[in-house]
This record gives C-alpha cells, sequence and structure tokens, in this order.
C-alpha cells in the first residue's frame, strides 16, 4: 500500500469501531467482552487507536528504532503485552469515556483525522517502545481496530462486517509476526486444511 491507502485503511477501521460503538444498547456497557473487560473497557483500550496518535505525536521522535508495523509489535510484545498492565490501561482508558462513549470515539476519530492531515508519511512518532514513522504506525492501530472491533461486536451482538482493506491489513501483520515467531507452519497447514491448531493458538504472546 502507498501512504495515502494506508491512511485511508486506518480511517475505515476507525470508522468501523465507531459505528459498532454507536450500536451498543445504553444497558450493556457493564456486559462482559473480552477476558475480565467490560464492554466500556474494552471500546476504552480499542480508542486507544485514536489517542496514542495524538500523544505520540506531541513530542517528535528524533530517531527511527522502528522499521516497519512488525518490528513495532515484536518490541512492544518484550514490554507492553503484560496481561495486567494491559488489562489496566484498558479499564482506565473505560474510565475517560464512561460519561458518553458514542460522543468520545466519534470526537477523537475526528480529532485523529485532523491530525494525520498535519503529519508527513515520514514523521517519527515517539511511542514507548522507540521512534516510528507515522506510516508504519498506522498499520499497528487498523489491526488493533479491527481485531477489537470484532470483538466488541462479538459481546454485544452486533452485526458488523471489517472493511476488507482492513482486513487485508490485519491478515498480513498476522502472518508476519507468525513466521517471526515460528508459528507459520501450524497457520498454513491449519488455514488450507492440511491440519490442525490446538485449542487457544495465538500467534500473540
Amino acid at each position: 500500500m502507498n501512504g495515502q491507502d494506508i491512511r485511508e485503511t486506518y480511517l475505515e477501521a476507525g470508522e468501523f469501531f465507531a459505528s459498532v460503538v454507536d450500536q451498543v444498547d445504553i444497558d450493556g456497557w457493564d456486559e462482559l467482552a473480552l477476558g475480565e473487560w467490560c464492554a466500556r473497557d474494552l471500546t476504552g483500550h480499542t480508542y486507544r487507536a485514536f489517542t496514542t496518535i495524538l500523544s505520540y505525536s506531541a513530542k517528535p521522535g528524533d530517531k527511527v528504532d522502528l522499521e516497519s508495523p512488525v518490528d513495532y509489535f515484536l518490541k512492544a510484545f518484550e514490554s507492553l503485552a503484560d496481561p495486567k498492565m494491559v488489562a489496566e490501561r484498558g479499564r482506565a482508558a473505560g474510565l475517560e469515556i464512561i460519561d458518553d462513549p458514542r460522543m468520545m470515539v466519534r470526537g477523537f476519530a475526528m480529532y485523529v483525522k485532523n491530525k494525520l492531515g498535519e503529519l508527513a508519511d515520514d514523521f517519527i512518532l515517539a511511542t514507548p517502545v522507540g521512534g516510528i514513522r507515522l506510516i508504519d504506525y498506522l498499520p499497528t492501530r487498523t489491526f488493533e481496530l479491527v481485531i477489537h472491533t470484532m470483538d466488541l461486536a462479538k459481546a454485544v451482538v452486533v452485526d458488523a462486517e471489517p472493511p476488507e482493506k482492513g482486513m487485508a491489513a490485519t491478515l498480513e501483520i498476522l502472518g508476519q509476526i507468525a513466521l517471526h515467531r515460528g508459528h507459520a507452519s501450524d497457520l498454513v497447514l491449519a488455514a488450507t486444511g492440511r491440519g490442525g491448531l490446538p485449542n487457544g493458538f495465538s500467534v500473540l504472546p
């Protein structure tokens, strides 16, 4: 994908997320959604796909440490993927949107769209795991938006189909992570009907 396609794919994934949030019943926010997260926590975690771009762009990085979306994930797995920390960040983000999740998600979707209009593809974002170009970071947020919006839709029983380009980007990243983590053969064999996967199999830590 070129830079414009990557941006459009991210924004489409953001709209997919917002459209599902719009359909959550007012009494559905405390429903169990994913692990120990309720629907509000999961929505808060997912809306960080907007807020991290805004916060990381506020203090530009001075060098590129991560050359690709998969580089970012592999590095993040080392320090940011602790289940307790992830769960707590989700709950904290859920509290940020507690008053009006729909308004907050729609509002930040617009903020980040406007911010992207100000940033060049090679703008370096200073993330907690190193500097990465905007255009290489956006697919990681598309990945989060697609997967967690699917989680949310399932939890609150909303019929929603992920955008095709966002799903393609997500599958590409999953395949690359599987390759790096030694799970590619298992994944390929299972996907082509030549084998099964153990219960709970994941290419993620």
